[in-house]
Order: structure tokens, then C-alpha cells, then sequence
């Protein structure tokens, strides 16, 4: 059997992986300007925060609605529109004389990011046989990693050789030139299917998912800025309602809603979410929490920190490749890379606290044995998630994994924070740090016990049908 895609299939998957490059890029960037922006516009606390989460916020909160139009309008269609508010985006970011035009911008970019993400997951099933498609989801995690790596790189190149007038501008303008790449490239792009022909989601079951996000999302990315203020929680007790509502909208739509009743019948893409939630969630927050206490407590300077977290990016490279070659089912990749991760963690958590400035080496270790679960666990839960849906599901699949996974992730960086904090009151910070990993060390630990419970019953089922 032939596994590879057709040339032309293979280039038009070129400009897919960039423009996911491009969507996860577009953080790691901002996070090396924002010094400049709140040097240059002195915008305060509150707006700084505002500008830095305006981004991944309204790109949770469009990923399934954008995922579920390149269904119904085309999957091609959505790409070049989103590209292209991408660019406009990123131009008026560029140009922006205050911090709320500046925030303003960064939601468009937000909306163009939503309408790319999801189309790379939706067209891998398309352009690749089965057999070949979990090398395909890996180098879709590879491409992603290489993006988290090179951004602050890039970024900070850009800072040096960039002129003073210029400063921060000059990265917002090397995003617009980034996303006019991917659309020129993208006119190689294969024909796609024909769009859907049935009914499309209604503007209120949007507007309720829509706010639902907002509700969840918000206030775990802006609270721990504002101190926790009580509309914080008001906005958390209103995603109730909110949910009750896109529930219900959701069993009335039938196969035109946001999320299909029959996405959810498929096994393997339900248990892909759960594990999303559990497992790839984990990562995030004590990356972020790590970097603050290597800082803090040993004194490292932000290079030597990214030096000394180097291996997680890296190891999240090689685990992708390595899940691509390993003769697996989805579901057994899964439950070997989640217990990696776990495992990883507990050493992490360890060897945390004896830690000095001059022994940083088992750190280094176990950050890269971290990334290389990390890796091979996200590519092997896109797969099992995504390569048994129908093409008529696959957008809303793709959007409704990668709403999960940003969603997971804020909460995750919420409560791995909160965690941080309140150990600090008793400890220093690396043993702080340390304390904080039981919510990783937990988390992955259910997500391994459950995967293995699901591959035992599966394999007992198996037999049973041979029998």
C-alpha cells in the first residue's frame, strides 16, 4: 500500500504546518515584548495583562466555532481568511498608539489564529492514509514545539538588531510577515473537499459556547492579576448558565451543532479530551512556575533558565518523532507517554529542592525526559482523537480538541500559581515548587491509571470477539 500523500497533497500540507507554527509562535513572542510595551506605553497592571491575554483567550474561544465553519464553508476558505485577519492583526498591533488599540488588535489576530489552528489537525486525515498518519500528527507536535523553541529566540533577535524607534513593533511586524508566508504558500494548497451541505450552527449557539469560554477562561487568566476581585467569581458562577444553554442548543442542532452528538459517540475521540485535560494540561503550569524559581530562589538569569529548560522543548521534539515510529496502537502510546510523563515528574519533584546554581545537570535530565513524554503523549492523543472520525466531523473534532487543550492549559496555569503561592508561605521556592508538582504528579498519574484500564479492557474485548 502506497502511505504517502500525493505531491500535491504533500505540498499543500507545507503551508498548514506553518500557519500552526504561526498561531503558537505569536505567544512566546509577545510574552519578550511585553517589557518594552509596558515601558513605551506604560499602560499599568491591569492593561498589561489585558494585552497579554487577549490572545490565547479569544482563541479559546473561537477554536470550535472556526473548526465547525471549515466543515460547513471549507476548510481551505477558512485558512486563507484566517491568515489574512492574522496579518491585519498583527499590522495594527504594530501600529497601535495605546495599550487598549493594542489589546484590540491582538483579539483580531486571536480570531485569525482560531480560523487556522484547527483546519492543520482537521486535514490530516485527508491528505494521509491511516497507516500514515500518526508520522503526520507528529510532525504537526514537532512543528509546534520548533515553534515554542525558536519564538523567544526570534523575538529577542529581533530586539537586538532592530532600531530603537522601532523596539517592541518590530516583532508584531515579523508576525505580519510570517502569516503573508503561510498565504502565499498556501495557493499550493490541493483542492479541498466539497463543504457540507447541511445546516449550519445557529449565531446563539455560538454566542453561548462563545460565552461559556469567556466565563471559564478569563477569569483563571485574568484573576490572579486583579488580586481575585469578586467579579472574578461572578463570571465563574455564570458559566453554569451558560453551559446548561449550549447543552441544550447543542441535542436541538443534531448533526449542525457546534459539537455533533455523534462527535461524542466516538470512543476514542471522548477519551482523547479526558486525557487532554489530565495529562497534556499538566505541563504548562509548572514550566512557568519552574522558570519563576529557578530565578527567584537560585538567581538564574533568564538565559541560563532557558538554558537550563532547554531539554523540555527539545525532548518534546524527539518523543514526537519517536511516537511516529513506534509500532503502537494510539491508545497504548498514550498510556506508555503518560506514564513517561509521570515518572518524569516525580523525579523532577525530587531532585527539586537539593537544586544549586552549580548542580544544575539532573534538572536538565529530567526536563528533557519530561519533554519526550510530553511529546510522544500530545502526538499520540491528536491521533487517537482525531484518525477514527469521519470527514464530516473532523473540524468540529479538531476545534473542539484544541478548545480543550487552551482551556486546560489556563486552568492549569491558574491552579499550578495558586499552589506556588501558598506554599511559598511556608517554604522557599524551590521546595515551593516541589510542593506544587503533586497537582502534576496527581493529574498525570489518574490520566496513566486510566489509560491502562481502558487498553486492558479493550484487549479483553478483543479476544473475546476472536474467541
Amino acid at each position: 500500500m502506497d502511505i504517502r500523500p500525493a505531491p500535491a497533497a504533500a505540498r499543500g500540507f507545507v503551508p498548514l504546518l506553518i500557519g500552526m507554527a504561526m498561531t503558537i509562535v505569536a505567544v512566546p513572542m509577545m510574552a519578550i515584548a511585553m517589557p518594552g510595551i509596558g515601558v513605551d506605553l506604560d499602560p499599568g497592571t491591569g492593561p498589561l495583562t489585558l494585552i497579554a491575554g487577549a490572545y490565547p483567550l479569544v482563541v479559546a474561544m473561537l477554536l470550535l466555532p472556526a473548526g465547525r465553519a471549515g466543515d460547513r464553508f471549507g476548510r481551505r476558505r477558512l485558512f486563507h481568511a484566517g491568515g489574512a485577519l492574522f496579518l491585519i492583526g498583527a499590522l495594527l498591533s504594530a501600529l497601535a498608539p495605546g495599550p487598549l488599540l493594542l489589546a484590540g488588535a491582538r483579539m483580531l489576530q486571536g480570531v485569525g489564529a482560531a480560523a487556522v489552528a484547527p483546519q492543520a489537525l482537521t486535514m490530516i486525515p485527508q491528505l494521509f492514509a491511516p497507516v500514515a498518519q500518526s508520522g503526520a500528527f507528529a510532525r504537526l507536535a514537532m512543528t509546534g514545539s520548533f515553534a515554542s523553541v525558536c519564538g523567544p529566540l526570534l523575538a529577542g533577535a529581533l530586539l537586538v538588531a532592530a532600531p530603537d524607534w522601532l523596539g517592541w513593533r518590530a516583532i508584531l511586524l515579523a508576525e505580519a510577515a510570517l502569516a503573508l508566508t503561510v498565504i502565499l504558500l498556501a495557493r499550493w494548497q490541493p483542492s479541498p473537499e466539497e463543504p457540507s451541505k447541511g445546516g449550519s450552527s445557529r449565531p446563539v449557539e455560538t454566542a453561548s459556547f462563545a460565552a461559556l469560554i469567556l466565563c471559564l477562561v478569563a477569569p483563571l487568566s485574568l484573576g490572579p492579576a486583579f488580586g481575585w476581585p469578586a467579579s472574578v467569581f461572578l463570571m465563574l458562577a455564570a458559566a453554569m448558565p451558560c453551559a446548561a444553554l449550549f447543552v441544550l442548543l447543542t441535542a436541538q442542532g443534531g448533526p449542525a451543532a457546534l459539537i455533533p452528538p455523534a462527535l461524542l459517540r466516538e470512543p476514542g475521540f471522548r477519551w482523547s479530551l479526558v486525557f487532554l485535560l489530565l495529562a497534556v494540561s499538566a505541563p504548562p503550569g509548572f514550566f512557568m512556575v519552574l522558570s519563576l524559581a529557578l530565578q527567584s530562589d537560585l538567581g538564574l538569569s533568564p538565559l541560563q533558565t532557558g538554558l537550563v529548560t532547554a531539554g523540555f522543548p527539545a525532548g518534546v521534539v524527539a518523543g514526537s518523532w519517536m511516537a511516529g515510529r513506534l509500532a503502537l496502537q494510539p491508545l497504548a502510546r498514550v498510556a506508555l507517554g503518560i506514564a513517561l510523563l509521570c515518572g518524569s515528574f516525580l523525579l523532577i519533584h525530587a531532585i527539586l529542592p537539593g537544586m544549586t546554581p552549580g548542580r544544575l545537570w539532573p534538572l536538565r535530565a529530567g526536563m528533557l525526559m519530561a519533554g519526550a513524554a510530553m511529546g510522544m503523549t500530545v502526538t499520540s492523543v491528536m491521533q487517537l482523537g482525531m484518525s477514527g472520525l469521519p470527514k464530516s466531523l473532523a473540524g468540529a473534532g479538531a476545534g473542539a480538541i484544541q478548545t480543550m487543550q487552551q482551556v486546560a492549559m489556563a486552568a492549569s496555569i491558574a491552579l499550578s500559581f495558586a499552589v506556588y503561592g501558598q506554599a511559598l508561605e511556608t517554604r522557599p521556592g524551590l521546595e515551593a515548587a516541589s510542593t506544587m508538582m503533586w497537582l502534576q504528579i496527581t493529574t498525570t498519574g489518574a490520566a496513566a491509571l486510566l489509560a491502562l484500564a481502558l487498553l486492558r479492557l479493550r484487549n479483553f474485548h478483543h479476544r473475546k470477539a476472536e474467541a
